[in-house]
C-alpha cells in the first residue's frame, strides 16, 4: 500500500500517490463583524465543516477520469482527529476509518476499545483520555490540478475539496 488516503471513485495508479500530504482547515460557518464599540463578534451558526488540500509529488499523477469539478466524493482522510473525554461512552464528531480509532490515557497509555459502533466507541475507562481516528468526510470537489517537471522527471497533484 502506498498511501492510507481514499478518495472514492479515484484511483492511484502505481507511484502516485506517496507521502501525500493533507490539510485539514475548520470553515466559519458565519461572518465576523465588528460592533460600533470595535469588538470582533462572530454571526454564523455553531457546528464545525471542513475545507482540505491534500497535495503530493510522486512519479505519476492520480486518476482523474471520474474525477469532476463540483462532484461528491467520500475521502478518508490520512490528517488525523482528536478529541479528549472523560471515558465510558465517546461520540465522535466524524465516522472513523475503520482500524484507525485510537485511546490513550493523559500518561499516553494505551487504553482497550471495548465496544464500537459507527461513531460511538466505548471504552474501559472512567478517566480522562484522548481519542484519535482517521474521519471519514463527504466532501464536494472544488479544484484540482496537475503539474509535471519535465527535465526534473517529477510529477504531482493537489485537490482542494470541502465538506457538504
Amino acid at each position: 500500500m502506498e498511501t492510507e488516503l481514499v478518495i472514492s471513485g479515484s484511483g492511484f495508479p502505481p507511484l502516485s500517490a506517496r507521502g501525500c500530504i493533507q490539510e485539514l482547515v475548520p470553515l466559519a460557518m458565519g461572518q465576523f463583524r465588528r460592533t460600533v464599540n470595535g469588538d470582533l463578534v462572530f454571526l454564523g451558526t455553531n457546528g464545525k465543516k471542513y475545507k482540505t488540500t491534500i497535495s503530493c509529488e510522486d512519479k505519476s499523477v492520480i486518476a482523474t477520469d471520474s474525477l469532476d469539478v463540483g462532484s461528491i466524493v467520500e475521502i478518508s482522510c490520512i490528517q488525523r482527529l482528536w478529541q479528549k473525554s472523560n471515558g465510558g461512552k465517546i461520540e465522535l464528531d466524524r465516522i472513523p476509518v475503520i482500524g484507525s480509532i485510537h485511546v490513550i490515557d493523559e500518561h499516553h497509555n494505551p487504553l482497550p476499545i471495548i465496544c464500537y459502533d459507527r461513531q460511538e466507541i466505548t471504552i474501559a475507562t472512567q478517566q480522562s483520555c484522548y481519542v484519535s481516528y482517521r474521519p471519514i468526510l463527504t466532501m464536494r470537489i472544488v479544484r484540482y490540478f496537475l503539474k509535471t517537471d519535465e527535465w526534473g522527471v517529477k510529477t504531482g497533484w493537489q485537490m482542494e475539496l470541502e465538506e457538504v
